[in-house]
């Protein structure tokens, strides 16, 4: 089944915390209704799993729809868009695992760079939405590591890494399979390439036209495109990058705001407070003061939205 897709997308940054290799959202809180009237997708910096324990409704990839009900589990790799909605009055009971492919498998296989990119190309082939009876290996695995993040057993973190390991060689065993009926139709493919550059040098200056080289686009066309997908223009997705990387060093590091604001390029303190009031709605030392900011923004699942975070 396929849909008219959303033209703007929007991008949700998730961290993986040090020392772990995956960020696990689980709880309570993922018992809701998953908002039918939402009117874009995102897309993720990670790989997102989501397991379905109850509820029902439709997972949209790309540009096709299709239904999920309970002991469904989806598996979504970095960049691709998409989005989750719930039968209408109905709650589902969802819980997710980001992994960091690349940081994974460039941990656990530095010397073998072939297997690296044989398994990220793989795992980054398709999206796929499937059913426990029918995977249950795979649905098994991604249950065991829930229950190890759950349950924060002795060594649970040597145990989840091995757990993650074998999860992703059965993801790309998966996604060698051309006959996959869950293939997205469309990522931001034109874009991505912008995307990364921005991730991995926010920290430095970065132009328009910086962007539009790494697509091999030219400046206007580049820009066109770019608020097409996104919604907001490249410099100010750049922007809110640095904000998001800010907001992440408040809340985990004890270093002085002058220096965080160099580590997120901002040329002054003044720069950042100007730029993190417009964005968060309040100063950094305000939000570092309450620590409830970034709990709450994780639990609201609002990593960077389209609209800001207020």
């Amino acid at each position: 089944m396929k849909q008219e897709q959303p033209s703007k997308l929007q991008y949700r940054y998730y961290e993986v915390p040090p020392g772990s290799q995956v960020l696990a959202l689980l709880g309570s809180t993922w018992v809701r209704e998953y908002d039918n009237s939402v009117e874009y997708l995102h897309f993720h910096n990670c790989l997102e799993i989501g397991y379905c324990y109850s509820g029902g409704g439709t997972l949209t990839f790309g540009e096709k729809v299709l239904p999920y009900e309970e002991k469904m589990f989806s598996i979504i790799p970095a960049k691709y868009p998409h989005n989750t909605n719930s039968i209408v009055g109905q709650k589902c009971r969802w819980e997710f695992l980001f992994i960091n492919v690349d940081g994974f498998l460039n941990k656990f296989f530095p010397d073998n760079s072939f297997i690296r990119k044989q398994l990220a190309n793989r795992i980054s082939k398709h999206a796929h939405l499937l059913k426990h009876d029918e995977n249950p290996q795979i649905a098994n695995l991604i249950l065991s590591i829930m229950d190890e993040q759950r349950s924060k057993a002795d060594m649970f973190r040597e145990n989840t890494s091995g757990l993650v390991q074998s999860l992703l060689i059965y993801i790309a065993r998966l996604c060698n399979d051309d006959s996959s009926d869950t293939e997205i139709g469309r990522d931001v493919g034109p874009i991505a390439a912008a995307i990364n550059y921005a991730e991995k040098n926010f920290s430095e200056k970065i132009t328009v036209s910086m962007l539009a080289d790494a697509c091999h686009m030219s400046e206007s066309h580049f820009r066109r495109l770019f608020v097409q997908f996104m919604g907001i223009s490249p410099l100010a997705y750049v922007n809110r990058m640095r904000i998001e990387a800010a907001c992440r060093l408040l809340h985990t590091t004890n270093e002085s705001i002058g220096n965080i604001a160099v580590k997120c390029g901002f040329i002054t303190i003044t720069a950042l407070n100007r730029n993190f009031r417009d964005v968060v709605g309040m100063t950094p030392t305000q939000w570092r003061m309450d620590t409830t900011n970034y709990d709450r923004r994780l639990t609201n699942d609002n990593m960077m939205p389209y609209e800001g975070w207020r």
